[in-house]
């Protein structure tokens, strides 16, 4: 079978796993720490460190400076210039923030407040003494985008490479589980593939390799199943055929001394005999009727197993339904039940097999009139419609309970006792839906909503 060929265990799968996303997460970082570094070599980010180079180069033309502009502050900082006991003169700042620049220089610090405080983000100050004051210049403690564009529309280059390192993470971690998941999902496949056949008793196939040590141990143990049941299944079936030829064969050869024993039991009712001697020959022939029901029953048993060989021709519909009617009026007329005849739309032929097909259509008005009170009514219709015969009986009984509707045409199926006749032994809906399904067509079985009765139709 091949199923021991480079196979990995299925723990080894899953570390694999974990380690492409491990790796992937390292060389997410590795890149956006690279594309950080090309950002400050190049100047596009602006480190702490280059911000405080050009405010000390500014130092000395800021303290001299007649008057602080714009144009002598580092573009990425704000700045505030106070007199010497803090009152705010001219700059960026707003007043506010004037305020806090002057108290944290005030106190001898450099950043305002502390790391739980701030966050990561925190402001830092540069206090430049000038003659009549201070110049304070705040700038930020993270790295600063140089274009001002940047600067109001992002966040700080740190925070913004943190966030795009988790989404662009989270992002591996659903392609990868996609990925993998993919790749487990097709490892699985020879085993879904091997027990559907195994379910469907189709075993003419060979074991596929997953490439997953456990999964293909497990397919080992499928192909041992498979091998043993197909000896059980070929040996049940060998048995059946056995069964089936020894029955058929022993229905056969009852017939024989049976029609021995009802010939001499009709030769003495016709002798002159005495009153005991006629009650004995008639529980002769009585008995003898039943042990050809018997012998019949079996037959058709036999028949219906090894399926019936149909000869289809094309029959006219008018003479197939007057023999039809004869024989249903004449089961009618035991219990003296009337039928009701509806046709409608009929062609001129069918092509069926006439005698299973009207065989069929007997052990349906069999059972009905069987469970129909005396007197009782059986309507029979027949219609067509898109190249479809259906043919419909309906009794007047008590109607299928739910559990005949769901095994009235299961062999031996009997029903329960609203509708059990010790005259039939479960065969005629069953031999009925063989002979149906070898035309092509569908047996169903419901209770009429006009009568409550059961209704079975067959369609070809």
């Amino acid at each position: 079978m091949g199923l021991r060929n480079r196979n990995i265990r299925l723990r080894t799968f899953f570390i694999r796993y974990l380690l492409t996303i491990f790796a992937g997460f390292v060389l997410i970082v590795l890149i956006g720490i690279g594309l950080l570094f090309l950002s400050l070599k190049t100047g596009f980010v602006l480190s702490v460190g280059d911000v405080e180079a050009s405010i000390e180069r500014q130092k000395a033309a800021i303290a001299s400076a007649e008057t602080v502009s714009a144009e002598l502050i580092p573009k990425t900082c704000k700045y505030a210039v106070v007199s010497a006991n803090g009152g705010y003169m001219s700059g960026s700042m707003t007043l506010p923030e004037a305020a806090e620049a002057w108290e944290v220089v005030r106190s001898g610090r450099t950043i305002s407040g502390s790391l739980l405080s701030t966050g990561l983000n925190a402001n830092c100050y540069f206090p430049i003494q000038r003659r009549n004051g201070y110049c304070i210049i705040g700038y930020s403690s993270l790295s600063q985008f140089s274009s001002r564009l940047l600067r109001e529309h992002l966040t700080v280059p740190e925070i913004l490479l943190l966030w795009m390192i988790l989404a662009t993470s989270l992002f591996e971690i659903v392609f990868l589980s996609r990925l993998y998941g993919r790749k487990i999902s097709r490892k699985l496949i020879p085993l879904q593939n091997a027990t559907e056949k195994i379910r469907k008793k189709d075993l003419a196939f060979e074991i596929e390799s997953s490439g997953i040590e456990e999964i293909d141990a497990a397919l080992q143990s499928l192909d041992s199943m498979k091998t043993e049941l197909g000896l059980s299944l070929e040996k049940q079936w060998k048995m059946e055929q056995t069964k089936r030829t020894q029955i058929s064969a022993l229905a056969h050869d009852l017939k024989t001394p049976l029609t021995v024993v009802r010939g001499n039991a009709e030769m003495l009712d016709d002798t002159n005999q005495t009153a005991e001697q006629k009650e004995y020959t008639r529980y002769i022939m009585k008995n003898a009727d039943q042990m050809e029901r018997y012998v019949q029953m079996l037959i058709d048993i036999s028949k219906a197993e090894a399926g019936f060989s149909l000869r289809r021709k094309d029959t006219p519909i008018r003479a197939f339904l007057d023999e039809l009617y004869a024989q249903i009026g004449a089961l009618a007329s035991v219990k003296q039940i009337k039928t009701q005849f509806d046709e409608k739309n009929l062609p001129d032929t069918i092509c069926v097999d006439v005698s299973f097909l009207q065989r069929a259509v007997i052990n349906i008005v069999s059972n009905a009139v069987d469970y129909s009170p005396e007197h009782g009514t059986i309507w029979f219709s027949v219609s067509a419609e898109n190249h479809k015969i259906r043919f419909t009986v309906t009794d007047s009984g008590k109607g299928f309970s739910p559990e005949d509707l769901k095994s009235a045409t299961s062999q031996f199926y009997q029903g329960d006792f609203s509708r059990n006749s010790k005259l039939h032994y479960g065969m005629g809906l069953f031999i009925a839906a063989s002979i149906v399904k070898l035309h092509g067509g569908t047996l169903t079985i419901a209770n009429s909503p006009a009568t409550g009765g059961g209704m079975v139709a067959i369609e070809i």
